[in-house]
């Protein structure tokens, strides 16, 4: 697999160097069917519960005045926080809630970024589980047809919290998989794309202790919940 790092070294995020690819166990494979899955179990993350990433997910698109040290900077949308470089902007425009007032599945997230700079993503999801152990969702890169899915598994263990991601791209039913399989592939690019998606996702994904449990913190304070710039 041809997934590297930067050779000259990992990015300065936010608060400080982001993850490279030595803290993550990852694999990317094509299946049988056509099908493309990658795979990636990350570094526990100290401090940060299962509660907390429901509750990051749900807030991704709120706006934050927090610069590392207190709530007295700038204002910037969460989402930029998690990658200073390659997320532009993130937003519910479908938001389905359940009976306690959260989001649920059918809620719909549109996000722009641009991975590693080169690989521009501008697609809504759909999202098909949303709790306390989970936020999973199917991925409309153009238009209403879902490709493929995103699941993000998380929980609580001694070092902090879990996190596994699985990307799998394409279908798996025998009339369609052969005549759209190869054509999914060439809408995202292939392999190159997810190799791509890969060290971006573990260098957001490590940034999460770093503020999210402030975030959180302050949020339950009532301090914090700007839904907007």
């Amino acid at each position: 697999m041809a997934v590297e790092d930067s050779a000259s070294g990992p990015k300065i995020g936010f608060f400080g160097p982001m993850k490279d690819l030595s803290s993550a166990q990852y694999d990317v494979e094509i299946l049988p069917t056509g099908q493309i899955r990658a795979r990636i179990e990350h570094a526990p993350m100290a401090g940060v519960t299962p509660q907390m990433m429901r509750w990051w997910f749900e807030h991704i698109d709120e706006f934050t005045h927090y610069n590392g040290v207190g709530f007295d900077g700038p204002l910037v949308q969460h989402y930029r926080l998690w990658h200073p470089y390659d997320h532009i902007r993130v937003n519910w425009s479908k938001r389905v809630c359940d009976a306690e007032g959260r989001l649920a599945p059918g809620s719909i997230i549109e996000i722009e970024e641009n991975l590693g700079g080169v690989a521009p993503v501008r697609a809504k999801a759909r999202v098909l589980r949303f709790d306390d152990s989970a936020f999973n969702f199917a991925m409309r890169p153009h238009g209403p047809l879902e490709v493929g899915v995103l699941l993000h598994e998380y929980a609580e263990t001694r070092e902090g919290c879990s996190f596994y991601t699985e990307m799998l791209v394409g279908f798996e039913q025998p009339l369609v998989r052969n005549l759209l399989n190869p054509w999914v592939r060439r809408l995202l690019g292939g392999v190159e794309f997810i190799e791509t998606w890969i060290l971006h996702n573990i260098e957001e994904s490590g940034e999460t202790e770093k503020f999210v449990p402030k975030l959180y913190a302050h949020a339950l304070e009532g301090a914090e919940g700007t839904s907007g710039a």
